[in-house]
């Protein structure tokens, strides 16, 4: 029985070296993860803090954007107002220069101007549009066009700085989107406690049958002991709880190697766990870096910023530049509205004029008949004394008594020279036109 004893305890003084071998390597790991807890511990608010600062620029840069976009829409909704407004003025001075052109002046307005030596000029003017000077209309809505396609660059230059914004913005957003490859719904400590309390538990399990297996190589050498001490003992010795226990060393040391897989499937998963929070944080702290770089001093915010500014400063002057020109078209739009007007008032006022002139000139024809016919009737009446009294005096009487009759006469001040005999056409055409416009005047009577 000693000999068995022996073996028995040789293999219980094997089974607890392997045992404490596996348990101190299980001790080492669970020193190992704890390391790694901490590092995960502290590593877990670093990644929230920065994640959150990036959210928060990805947010402002967001907010840019959408002014861009805002800025970018004023621009666009500019040139199709001012574009509206320049065409419509446009159509409404061609349509006022095509009433111009088929505005003919009359033929003896033109044939008196003639005859005054008045514009002689190579070319016939004979309309209306012949007298105005359309090239300041061309100039101004050239000059409207140029402040239109100023606009339009400006909002291509927007367009262009809101695309690269957004392109900046999606490609900032994906770089975090893949550096945060877990979950910030699970706090780091809930993972860690979790996995601690598997690997207290498997190490106390462990440490449970490595105490079993202390106990056993402790019998079993007071066993031995005894019957070493005590032979007569030894043979009365019951040994089969011993031997019970030594046949289930084997399951329990194959026990102890699964509470050491356990122990390091747990400490591997720890430590890739600290792995990822660490490089989730350097891959974070790459897109903050990132991020600070585009809105540092002088970056490209800065120089965004600085564009919308000047850009919307250029647009405001563009905007009052074209408020201007267009003024002006309106303006002139209306002036040459009032010269067509003016035309047919012309026309009326000529016809009234030469009315005018005739009675005039048949008023001094009347007059000069009236005095011719006084001053005969005079003459015949001194006559007629003369040859009764007259010429029985000495003229040295009375000398004025001969005197001849005075005789009147009718001077214009201000000779009119000869007005245009408008033609009917031309008369009809105006009063058409004038009691169109004003149908409350009538020039003519």
């Amino acid at each position: 029985m000693e000999q068995e004893l022996i073996e028995l305890l040789l293999v219980a003084k094997k089974a607890l070296s392997t045992g404490q071998t596996i348990c101190a390597q299980a001790n080492t790991l669970s020193q190992e993860s704890e390391r790694y807890v901490e590092i995960i511990e502290k590593t877990w608010p670093k990644i929230l803090f920065v994640n959150n600062h990036i959210l928060v620029q990805l947010s402002t840069l967001e907010r840019v954007r959408e002014f861009l976009v805002l800025k970018t829409e004023e621009a666009r909704n500019c040139i199709k107002d001012r574009e509206t407004t320049l065409a419509e003025v446009t159509i409404e001075l061609e349509n006022i220069f095509e009433v111009l052109r088929q505005s003919d002046i009359d033929e003896d307005i033109l044939r008196v101007n003639d005859e005054r030596n008045m514009h002689k000029t190579a070319e016939t003017k004979n309309t209306l549009f012949h007298h105005i000077d359309d090239q300041a209309v061309l100039d101004l809505q050239r000059r409207a066009d140029d402040e239109i396609v100023e606009i339009e660059s400006l909002y291509n230059s927007l367009v262009t700085m809101t695309k690269a914004l957004s392109s900046t913005i999606s490609d900032l957003a994906s770089l975090q989107e893949t550096s945060l490859s877990i979950s910030l719904d699970e706090p780091a400590s809930s993972f860690a406690n979790e996995k601690a309390r598997i690997q207290e538990d498997e190490i106390s399990k462990m440490a449970d049958i490595l105490t079993s297996l202390t106990n056993h190589y402790d019998q079993l050498g007071e066993a031995t002991r005894l019957c070493q001490s005590q032979p007569e003992a030894c043979k009365q010795l019951d040994i089969t709880v011993l031997q019970d226990d030594h046949d289930h060393i084997p399951d329990i040391l194959e026990d102890l190697r699964e509470s050491l897989e356990v122990v390091e499937s747990e400490s591997e998963e720890i430590r890739v766990r600290m792995q990822v929070y660490s490089s989730v944080k350097e891959e974070l702290i790459k897109v903050l870096t990132q991020l600070e770089q585009f809105g540092a001093p002088g970056g490209q915010a800065e120089a965004i910023c600085d564009k919308v500014v000047n850009a919307e400063a250029e647009l405001k002057e563009h905007e009052y530049n074209l408020d201007n020109f267009f003024k002006q078209l309106a303006s002139l739009a209306e002036w040459y509205r009032s010269y067509a007007s003016s035309y047919n008032h012309l026309i009326l006022e000529v016809e009234r004029r030469r009315k005018i002139q005739e009675k005039q000139e048949k008023l001094q024809e009347e007059l000069l008949e009236s005095f011719e016919e006084a001053y005969n009737d005079e003459r015949q009446e001194r006559l007629k004394w003369f040859k009764e009294h007259g010429q029985y005096l000495p003229q040295a009487l009375c000398p004025f008594i001969f005197d001849p009759p005075t005789k009147l006469s009718v001077t214009m001040e201000q000779t009119a020279e000869r007005l245009p005999d408008l033609s009917k056409s031309s008369l009809q055409k105006a009063m058409t036109q004038v009691q169109r416009t004003e149908p409350w005047k009538d020039r003519l009577k």
